[in-house]
């Protein structure tokens, strides 16, 4: 399984294999499934920093940050499909 964003760029991979960011990807391996929540330390221009917000109408993903205690705390929730077509009109 291979991670990649969901804007349809030759580069829009998040698990790139190791000296070939623009490759294939890294697979993860057998422990990874479909639904599980995945943290992505390095997001490149999927961080908020970087982001093109709405870009190709996707929504603006949610952060959150990993505590030191392991616990997760919401910092930006997930935006809300109408708050995008707002913006398009």
């Amino acid at each position: 399984m291979v991670f990649v964003g969901p804007c349809c760029e030759s580069g829009d991979i998040l698990t790139p294999a190791p000296g070939d960011p623009g490759g294939a990807g890294a697979a993860l391996g057998a422990h990874a499934r479909i639904g599980d929540l995945v943290v992505v330390g390095g997001a490149g221009a999927y961080c908020a920093a970087m982001s093109t917000i709405n870009y190709n109408s996707y929504p603006q993903a949610p952060e959150v940050m990993l505590e030191a205690d392991g616990s997760l705390r919401l910092l930006r929730r997930r935006q809300d499909p109408a708050e995008v077509w707002a913006n398009e009109v």
